[in-house]
């Protein structure tokens, strides 16, 4: 992700690819299909004819298909020898498209529609819980009634169960001054964060006042990667220009998110608004500060005083994490630091899970099937835990842990720090990692 291309230059960025075809060896939907139009120098290929004038954005459904069905993960940039940036390529194509056909429906309804107000997204949140407690989604997928939806019906599966509270509801009993300030934080608490898995932003907040980090956790909007990716950079930038003026005004000396997402996008707003007279300058301010939280932690030395936890953990690396941001060791260094806690290595833990944001819901053949192979690698390390720092995966994980049968959870490597945390430091009080699920 980052800043906008004009055709000349994108045209330059699709010349650099040589067709040499490193790109199969990582690339997850290839894996799968093994068809080449599924692997990123065909997709780069198909945005090149359309530049050559062979084909307009949108005319040819199966083209504009295969290049939605991209996950952006990376991994074909990551090994590519000519620097090909075929993530950034898809998103233009997507960009380009819709100018021309206008914003596709779910962009339009779950993006803007929803995503883009926080009101809007509370309010859903609490329609799913009542529809989770009630019983009225077993009544709802007995009846065969999601089958009729076809793809779209399928998305119900990944819901996660609803908390009580959103992370914004927590605040009051969870934000405590620290009785001396080591570093002034902003936790960006993205909309995963806030409404999905508070549990895991409450982690990440106890851990930072550990640490006597004085924490705000203003009001923010979306960070504004779905839109992004979905190729809607105008929206991208209004919500990235609203963050910044609220987040700037509490003159943080860092800004953390825990969610892999949010903040590989905060930390390129310095691109994405970078031409902006006004916001160019702020952006840069801005983007400097921001660190996964993961980084933080370990960047500070904030590992001590950790209580044993028993349990074999395993851990799967956010796309956006490992790729968006090249921080792999530092989850790894901060499980492996809990002590009694067993550290075991999947096969292919860098691969894609298939979760990718929307994707699981716009494309949840393909998604599945890229799951149940990463599901595969994690039953091979006898695991009882699935670790990873992104709650766009955790959603995706914890559905391939109902749909595989598995006994084991998702969690956070902040969940089982703050658990370690607290123990050590306060001997016999009562570790609470999550509110009602």
């Amino acid at each position: 992700m980052g800043k906008e291309y004009s055709l000349q230059e994108l045209e330059k960025r699709i010349l650099r690819c040589n067709r040499c075809g490193t790109c199969q060896d990582v690339c997850p939907t290839y894996r799968i299909t093994g068809n080449e139009n599924d692997v990123a120098r065909s997709r780069v290929r198909l945005a090149r004819l359309v530049l050559e004038g062979k084909y307009q954005w949108g005319e040819e459904e199966q083209l504009t298909a295969n290049l939605n069905a991209c996950l952006l993960c990376k991994a074909c940039v990551a090994v590519c020898p000519a620097n090909v940036p075929t993530d950034e390529i898809v998103m233009e194509a997507r960009k380009y498209t819709q100018q021309r056909k206008g914003l596709p429906p779910f962009n339009r309804i779950a993006y803007r529609g929803v995503f883009s107000h926080n009101k809007r997204l509370a309010l859903l949140t609490r329609v799913i819980r009542m529809y989770q407690k009630s019983g009225m989604n077993r009544v709802v997928q007995r009846s065969g009634f999601l089958k009729l939806l076809k793809d779209w019906g399928k998305a119900e599966d990944l819901l996660p169960p609803m908390p009580a509270q959103s992370l914004g509801q927590m605040l009051p009993d969870l934000l405590r001054p620290p009785a001396s300030t080591t570093l002034r934080v902003v936790f960006f608490a993205g909309c995963a964060i806030n409404f999905f898995y508070s549990r895991i932003g409450a982690a990440s907040i106890r851990v930072l006042q550990a640490n006597a980090c004085q924490v705000a956790v203003p009001e923010v909007g979306c960070c504004g990667g779905p839109h992004q990716s979905g190729g809607d950079f105008s929206e991208a930038m209004r919500l990235a220009k609203g963050n910044i003026d609220r987040v700037l005004a509490q003159r943080p000396d860092v800004i953390v998110s825990d969610c892999a997402t949010c903040s590989s996008v905060l930390k390129e707003y310095a691109a994405l608004l970078g031409n902006d007279a006004e916001y160019g300058p702020r952006s840069a301010e801005f983007s400097a500060k921001v660190r996964d939280i993961n980084e933080l932690i370990v960047e500070k030395g904030w590992l001590r005083d950790l209580a044993p936890l028993a349990g074999r953990v395993s851990y799967h690396d956010p796309c956006h994490l490992a790729r968006g941001q090249g921080i792999t060791a530092a989850p790894r260094t901060i499980l492996r630091s809990i002590p009694g806690l067993e550290m075991v290595e999947m096969r292919e833990a860098d691969m894609c899970c298939g979760g990718a944001g929307s994707y699981g819901a716009l494309h949840p053949d393909m998604s599945r099937r890229i799951l149940d192979r990463k599901m595969g690698n994690f039953k091979g390390t006898g695991a009882t835990i699935l670790a990873t720092s992104c709650p766009s995966c955790a959603m995706q994980l914890e559905y391939g842990i109902r749909r595989h049968g598995l006994t084991a959870s998702v969690m956070h490597p902040m969940e089982l720090l703050a658990l370690s945390c607290e123990k050590g430091r306060a001997p016999g009080a009562a570790a609470q990692t999550s509110g009602e699920r």
